[in-house]
C-alpha cells in the first residue's frame, strides 16, 4: 500500500482515463508512471518513485505537450523515475583501501634522477603530485566509458582497477605527507 504524498492528489482526477506503468526494482522500490490526456488537450504525466514499504520518495507531475502520445510519455516517465532513483541511491566505496602500492614513475632512470638530492619532504610532495595526475587520468577515462552505451567488460574491469589503485595511492601517499 503506498502512502501518497501531496503532489498525487494534487494531480489525480478519476473523471480522465489514464495509462499507468508500475515497476518493482531490484532493491524493493516501486516506480509508478501515470499518464493521461487533460481537460486542455495536453498530455500530462505523473511519476512516483516508493520505498518497499510504500513511503514516498519522490512525487511530480509534468505537462509533455499536445502532440504527445500517452506511450511516449510513459515512456519518458519511466527514464524520470531512473534518474530520480539514482539520484537518491547514497554513495559506498566498493573496496577497501590497500596500504602497499607500486610507484607511478616506473622508468629507473627518472625515478633516480627525482630522487637525486632530495629530501623526504620533497620526495612525498612528488609523490603527490604523481599520484594527483595519475587520479585524474585515471577519472577522466572511468568518465569516458561511463558516456558510451556498450563497454567490454574487460576493458571496464581494467579501468575500474586502475581508478582504485590510483584513490589508494593518493591516499596512502596522502597519510605519509600529512603525518
Amino acid at each position: 500500500m503506498r502512502r501518497r504524498g501531496a503532489n498525487y492528489w494534487l494531480w489525480i482526477n478519476s473523471r480522465l482515463p489514464m495509462y499507468g506503468h508500475d515497476e518493482t526494482l531490484s532493491d524493493g522500490l516501486q516506480i509508478e508512471v501515470q499518464a493521461r490526456v487533460g481537460l486542455s488537450g495536453d498530455t500530462q504525466v505523473f511519476i512516483g518513485v516508493y520505498t518497499k514499504e510504500g513511503r514516498a520518495i519522490s512525487e511530480e507531475f509534468h505537462d509533455r505537450g499536445r502532440d504527445v502520445p500517452c506511450e511516449i510519455a510513459l515512456k519518458w516517465g519511466s527514464e524520470r523515475a531512473r534518474e530520480i532513483v539514482i539520484g537518491q541511491q547514497v554513495f559506498a566505496a566498493p573496496h577497501r583501501t590497500q596500504t602497499t602500492l607500486s610507484a607511478v614513475v616506473t622508468d629507473p632512470s627518472i625515478v633516480a634522477i627525482r630522487r637525486m638530492e632530495m629530501s623526504e619532504h620533497e620526495r612525498l610532495k612528488l609523490k603527490a603530485s604523481d599520484a594527483w595526475s595519475e587520479y585524474l587520468d585515471a577519472k577522466n577515462a572511468m568518465l569516458d566509458l561511463m558516456r558510451l552505451r556498450r563497454v567490454d567488460p574487460g576493458i571496464w574491469a581494467e579501468s575500474k582497477a586502475r581508478l582504485q589503485q590510483a584513490i589508494d595511492r593518493r591516499v596512502c601517499i596522502q597519510r605519509a605527507y600529512l603525518s
